[in-house]
């Protein structure tokens, strides 16, 4: 399965690329009502890992995650356990002019054979669509200048 999102913000890409640098970028990017704990976080790095649990309601889902392709125009996190058989999640940020960035997500998974894995990966799938409208309000918030 494959998942696309794209919001533009109004902020230079150097200034959102080390946004998403920051270790409480993710922390930030959560919505409420999961909750987020940390067991590893190492800075963003090629081949840095994550390791995590949220909390949805009664639901404690454990994450590890492992960076590659890092650069100042994104970076690609691949499930190394978690809910999925496989998650591929690239990070893009395109500079759509001096002052305008579009921060592009996409998500390659496979779902699992377990049949309780699989409806905890279809409810994580369901939910994308509000998650990243949630991530790019937090986005345009965090990032584009008040007047």
């Amino acid at each position: 399965m494959k998942y696309r999102h794209e919001v533009v913000v109004h902020a230079p890409l150097e200034r959102v690329a080390a946004w998403h640098r920051d270790p409480e970028a993710l922390a930030r990017l959560t919505p409420p009502g999961i909750r987020l704990h940390w067991e590893l976080r190492e800075p963003l790095a090629e081949g840095s890992r994550l390791r995590f649990a949220i909390e949805i309601g009664p639901l404690r889902i454990r994450w590890t995650a492992r960076h590659r392709e890092v650069s100042e125009f994104g970076f690609t996190d691949d499930q190394e356990e978690g809910p999925f058989r496989r998650w591929t999640h690239r990070h893009r940020f395109e500079a759509r002019g001096p002052d305008r960035t579009a921060v592009v997500d996409e998500i390659e998974a496979e779902w699992p054979r377990s049949p309780r894995r699989w409806v905890v990966a279809t409810m994580l799938w369901l939910g994308l669509p509000f998650l990243f409208a949630y991530r790019g309000w937090v986005l345009r918030r965090c990032l584009e200048e008040r007047g």
